[in-house]
């Protein structure tokens, strides 16, 4: 490789890891006589207790609206043993989101249903919103590349004997970074970290969430070409922004992600990122590397 300097950051993209199963149901009319709803979960995650159900006492006094229905649907889910081991349920008005703990291919029998019997309480039918899958989606661009700043993770131990260094062992633990853009999407911010969008478009933050893991890709330039990285196993924490008044100048406001960056088994090699040069022999490797995220290729 002749590249021997590198400067400059853009084409970021990142990559989810594996995609939650996820379905929704909404919850339209409150109650209006006192009672019990009848909510039943099916999924291959509950095993033999599929399909589950589990009785919700509702009242015209604490459960008049959608959204109060809709809370004691989600505690009542969250609060079972067996249901809380397989979703997390969630909700914002009347609408209740069950999400897959554990990352899945596709299960067709997931589904909640609810029965209202004499509440007048009024339901519609369960939908999916995201199938499950496991490995990386697609990558998406995020604009506005202003820094990345890895660090080393990992101790260095070394043993002294016969009046020198007799051992030496460095563990690789990956890195701790910080990504600096100019902004990072709600949509995709919401789906890193775990939060909700709600009907009007806020992005909501919640206490409960699990943020998602991700590859980060990016390109950085150099001295003769520009070479192309991956990092494959990251994860972030909620960005610190700092807002501040208008002085005589202008300074942008940017988002800056702290992560973890963890070594991952890939193909039966433990992997923490990779780069890419553009030469003669790899050009369609190249040319594709921010198409899917790329995987070391060994004869």
């Amino acid at each position: 490789m002749g590249n021997k300097i590198t400067y400059g950051l853009k084409n970021v993209y990142i990559a989810f890891k594996g995609v939650a199963q996820a379905h929704t149901i909404t919850v339209t009319k409150g109650c209006e006589l006192d009672g019990e709803l009848t909510v039943t979960l099916t999924a291959a995650a509950l095993g033999d207790a599929s399909p589950l159900e589990l009785t919700v006492p509702v009242s015209t006094e604490s459960h008049g609206t959608p959204s109060q229905v809709a809370s004691a649907i989600c505690n009542v889910i969250n609060n079972n043993a067996t249901a809380s081991a397989a979703f997390r349920a969630v909700h914002l008005a009347g609408k209740i989101t069950i999400i897959a703990k554990v990352v899945a291919e596709n299960d067709p029998t997931m589904n909640i249903a609810v029965e209202p019997s004499t509440t007048e309480v009024t339901v519609g039918d369960a939908s999916a919103v995201t199938a499950g899958a496991t490995g990386w989606g697609t990558p998406q661009a995020i604009p506005g590349a202003v820094k990345f700043t890895p660090s080393i993770a990992g101790d260095e131990t070394n043993f002294y004997a016969d009046n020198g260094l007799y051992f030496n062992c460095v563990a690789n633990n990956g890195y701790t970074a910080d990504l600096e853009m100019a902004n990072v999407s709600d949509a995709i911010l919401s789906e890193m970290l775990g939060w909700l969008i709600d009907d009007n478009g806020a992005i909501v933050e919640i206490t409960d969430a699990t943020p998602k893991k991700f590859a980060l890709m990016g390109q950085v330039e150099g001295d003769s070409k520009a070479r192309r990285f991956v990092y494959y196993d990251c994860q972030a924490s909620r960005p610190a922004k700092e807002h501040a008044t208008k002085e005589e100048s202008i300074t942008p406001a940017t988002d800056v992600l702290n992560l973890i960056i963890s070594p991952v088994e890939i193909d039966e090699r433990t992997l923490v990122r990779s780069e890419l040069e553009l030469s003669d022999d790899n050009t369609t490797a190249y040319n594709a590397f921010f198409e899917s995220v790329y995987v070391p290729v060994v004869s």
